[in-house]
């Protein structure tokens, strides 16, 4: 597991920050967060490349910046995702994200007090501008904000 604090320039993830917190940028409903567990929570995505198409207007402003310091073999998954605030912080559903071998960077797009916590018992907080990188047979889990309006970050899923 490796954490990269300030991962990208300020200017660049001030950016990101703004298009994805924009009225424009689409997110799109999801109706529960953790497919394997039945739960009462849902969050909001947006796919940016699935099984390695693109799907997004917001590649180039969004994940291109990730990926030109990244610099994966090959990309499957790219998706972003929006948590609204909770009440109380929960742990639910630790899971991989794909069957397949890949790797995961994880970007967290703003700061709040969310975190990903590894079955291991690894905790990674939610800070803008980290990057996070685990190998994806890691079982993870996002445990939600309870202080900003909104936890996001950037799923991408690699090799």
């Amino acid at each position: 597991m490796k954490i990269i604090k300030n991962f990208l320039p300020k200017e660049t993830a001030d950016l990101i920050e703004k298009k994805m917190l924009c009225n424009t940028f689409a997110w799109f409903y999801e109706d529960c967060i953790n497919t394997t567990e039945d739960n009462k929570n849902f969050f909001f995505t947006h796919a940016i490349i699935k099984e390695g198409v693109c799907y997004s207007r917001f590649y180039k402003s969004v994940a291109a910046p990730i990926l030109n310091k990244l610099q994966p073999n090959k990309i499957s998954r790219i998706k972003c995702n929006l948590y609204p605030r909770e009440n109380e912080q929960y742990i639910k559903g630790f899971h991989v994200d794909l069957p397949e071998k890949h790797m995961v960077l994880l970007y967290y797009v703003n700061t709040n007090n969310g975190f990903t916590l590894f079955e291991n018992g690894d905790k990674v907080p939610s800070v803008k501008n980290t990057a996070l990188i685990f190998d994806g047979n890691l079982k993870h889990v996002g445990v939600p904000q309870t202080d900003e309006k909104v936890r996001i970050n950037i799923n991408i899923n690699y090799l």
